[in-house]
């Protein structure tokens, strides 16, 4: 495992042991209704009573996805994407270049959702407590829009050395 995938995948572990300790710290805060959802305004639209469910839900959520890339970047012949079939018929070394790039668009996309729901959990905290406003809609935009730039970038870098290699074989 490279040094800075290690990092990485121990920031977004930070992360989503953040957004736990986030909503139990305010989980005596909170009053007895909540927001529970947000138009894209920043505006809460929908309210619920407060409950272990609506309060952990994201941070929990963020811990199961994290375990998910987890696995993946040990087994990235799981991943979902067209060329890992292909790839793991391909001679070691370059089956594993291009796990390597996997492995790289895995670590990246873990750091995005960690900031992503770390971020959501504790907008929706403050907004329960101030009740003005949620998640700013600019920071979602930008947030959201990394993580879809980050994966279009990385899943046509592995598609284009998968390329490159089955030029080479023929």
């Amino acid at each position: 495992m490279k040094t800075w995938h290690k990092v990485g995948l121990v920031v977004a572990g930070a992360l989503a042991l953040t957004s736990i300790i986030i909503a139990a710290y305010y989980w005596t805060k909170l009053p007895g209704l909540i927001p529970t959802h947000f138009g894209f305004n920043g505006q809460p639209d929908a309210w619920n009573n407060k409950s272990v469910f609506y309060v952990f839900l994201i941070p929990v959520l963020q811990a199961l996805m994290l375990a998910g890339f987890i696995f993946l970047y040990y087994k990235p012949q799981y991943s979902d994407m067209p060329t890992t079939l292909w790839l793991m018929t391909l001679e070691e070394s370059k089956k594993e270049h291009a796990f390597a790039l996997i492995r790289t668009m895995i670590v990246g996309i873990s750091l995005w959702i960690g900031v992503l729901f770390t971020y959501i959990t504790y907008a929706m905290n403050q907004s329960a407590l101030k009740s003005n406003g949620g998640p700013s809609p600019w920071i979602m935009l930008l947030l959201i829009g990394g993580i879809l730039i980050w994966l279009v970038w990385w899943i046509v870098k592995v598609y284009r050395v998968t390329k490159d290699v089955m030029k080479k074989e023929a």
